[in-house]
């Protein structure tokens, strides 16, 4: 959530995107791009096709609701901001994106497009605003000393949940690879690996959105009020479908014990066209069968294919919750670097007029 600060209101329009034009999609994504990039660690900011191509498909998406906003002088676009409504699921939230150009910020135009944007979600009758800052380092001082903090902080919002974004340079070292590998086959000797590129499998989609289940509900979220999502197999293959007609690629390892059940899985996002960043999705053990190396096995599988396949990326990106011990000890062993502190906030928001 980036900082606003006022342009004049008589000449400041906000108003819903309109997907239809070039002129002025392209204007509003070089304001997104401009304000997510700024101040920043290894920034990484959803491409431009893809986030367009999400919107242009919105009526079909059977999760959410999203809807992109933009705060206009004359034919400048000066701010951003993304509203999702979750459809099914967790219809309490509405997520806020706010994304303000250096250049414009301090000038009230963050605080107007906040309060459209609660106005709104106060129209569709959501309860809870949820809203995500990016603040580079690592500390406990970190969300006070980012611009987005501070404005998230002055509009209510109170941070709910801590996640560490950590980057690893790929391809890692054959030496480390090996050696990582060499180690995990010692303590998971009873299990096997099955990797794939783009949409899973037909004959595991049932087990592999099981494992989507439990990984929600059993993945760190602190104190946010939102509550684990149920997957069937139709739910998982439509938004794997999504992601690739949004340009993504998708690298995933299934575990498997001696009976051939599945016991975890790891998921990587490779942003489209020239980009070389990759997006390290969920990674989850079940429980029963953590302390084998699992986690480590399923990464390092998925790196092999993720060089085989997409040998032009060089830097995975991942999220871990600072509390989560066992998954941040094994980012470290492959080489992950932090690089910033992700917050999640949330603020109450009353049906008052």
């Amino acid at each position: 959530m980036a900082s606003g600060g006022v342009h004049d209101p008589a000449r400041m329009e906000i108003r819903r995107l309109d997907l239809r034009r070039h002129d002025e999609t392209d204007a509003w994504y070089r304001a997104l791009r401009a304000a997510a990039s700024a101040h920043r660690v290894a920034p990484v900011v959803v491409e431009r096709e893809a986030l367009l191509t999400s919107l242009r498909s919105n009526d079909g998406n059977p999760n959410c609701d999203r809807r992109a906003y933009g705060a206009w002088c004359g034919t400048r676009c000066v701010g951003t901001a993304l509203l999702v409504l979750p459809r099914h699921d967790n219809t309490h939230l509405a997520e806020i994106g706010i994304a303000v150009p250096p250049h414009a910020r301090r000038r009230g135009v963050g605080r107007a497009m906040f309060d459209r944007l609660r106005d709104v979600a106060r129209q569709e009758g959501r309860t809870v605003l949820a809203t995500e800052v990016d603040a580079a380092g690592i500390g406990p001082h970190t969300l006070t000393a980012a611009p987005g903090g501070r404005f998230a902080l002055a509009c209510g919002f109170s941070p709910k949940h801590t996640e560490l974004r950590l980057v690893l340079d790929v391809p890692v070292p054959e030496e480390r690879l090996r050696a990582l590998e060499e180690t995990a086959a010692k303590r998971a000797t009873e299990y096997h690996v099955v990797g794939w590129t783009g949409l899973p499998p037909l004959d595991v989609l049932g087990p592999f959105a099981h494992l989507h289940t439990l990984m929600d509900a059993d993945v760190p979220t602190g104190e946010l009020s939102r509550e684990p999502v149920v997957y069937d197999a139709e739910r998982v293959l439509r938004g794997q479908e999504r992601l690739v007609e949004q340009g993504y690629g998708l690298v995933t390892t299934l575990i498997r014990n001696q009976d051939d059940s599945p016991v975890g899985y790891t998921t990587m996002c490779v942003m489209g066209g020239d980009n070389q960043d990759v997006l390290q999705d969920n990674t989850f053990v079940l429980r029963s069968r953590r302390g084998r190396g699992l986690g480590m096995l399923s990464k390092l599988s998925n790196l092999r294919l993720l060089s085989e396949h997409h040998p032009h990326v060089r830097h995975v990106h991942t999220w871990t919750a600072e509390d989560n011990d066992a998954m941040r000890a094994v980012n470290e062993r492959l080489g992950f670097r932090p690089v910033e502190t992700m917050y999640q906030l949330e603020r109450a928001l009353d049906q008052s007029a």
